[in-house]
């Protein structure tokens, strides 16, 4: 009786396989964002043409675009984005993990091959540019 239970709970069980996996995006392009990290650390970020630029809002020269950076992402649920560049000139390897419905951001960086930034942000504003 305990196998037919336990098989039956495995068959109920929606397997996840590799075909699942998402294929990359080019859904951010065209979207601007703002952002705060709980350490006060505030970012515009610009998507455009499969790359990323910001600026570091908080920091000492705000009105400075940084980048391009080309950068991957996957739609891994609706408006919900996992998204990565490397800056090679500074050694910056940066992933973040936005979802636009609750307007949470997860950050974590590698920044200069050598410090790590691993944070949670607000979603300020969110708009779609040319």
């Amino acid at each position: 009786m305990v196998r037919i239970a336990l098989i039956a709970v495995m068959l109920m069980v929606t397997p996840s396989w590799a075909g699942d996996l998402k294929k990359p995006t080019s859904a951010l392009d065209g979207k601007d964002i703002t952002y705060s990290y709980t350490t006060g650390r505030e970012y515009n970020l610009r998507f455009k043409d499969g790359a990323v630029s910001y600026r570091y809002l908080s920091g000492s020269k705000p009105d400075k675009w940084w980048g391009p950076f080309p950068y991957k992402a996957f739609e891994i649920d609706e408006n919900t984005f996992m998204l990565a560049w490397f800056e090679r000139d500074y050694g910056d390897y940066v992933t973040l993990l936005v979802n636009f419905d609750n307007r949470l951001i997860y950050g974590s960086a590698l920044l200069g091959g050598e410090k790590v930034h691993f944070h949670g942000a607000t979603l300020s504003d969110s708009t779609a540019v040319e």
